[in-house]
């Protein structure tokens, strides 16, 4: 879940981010640039429609990371990194599978917390 909580320097905001997987479960802080949920949320939009391809969130802070790929099929391989403090290189990184019924919700979700 990512939830933008206030507008940071011009072009910036600030999210709190929490990434629950598999039992696994960590929260963070993030910076992220205006248009970058936006832009992610076009190119799972892109896949919905495909149902092949790739999705892919490398902000320029890039404490989350996040790789869909479609398989053609109706099923979504997610690949994700989340990393809270660089200097220390704890990371949590995770993989699952999800249906392609998810993507358009994934996407308004996204758009909703960056309209840019």
């Amino acid at each position: 879940m990512i939830r933008v909580i206030e507008p940071a320097l011009a072009g910036w905001m600030r999210a709190d981010v929490e990434v629950r997987c598999d039992g696994w479960a960590g929260k963070l802080k993030w910076s992220l640039m205006s248009g970058e949920l936006a832009r992610f949320a076009g190119e799972i939009r892109q896949l919905r429609r495909q149902l092949h391809g790739t999705a892919t969130l490398e902000p320029l802070e890039p404490n989350i990371r996040l790789t869909f790929i479609g398989d053609g099929k109706g099923h979504v391989a997610v690949q994700g990194i989340a990393q809270n403090n660089f200097a220390s290189g704890t990371e949590l990184r995770f993989d699952l599978t999800i249906d392609q019924t998810y993507l358009e919700e994934i996407a308004d979700s996204l758009s909703q917390a960056d309209p840019a």
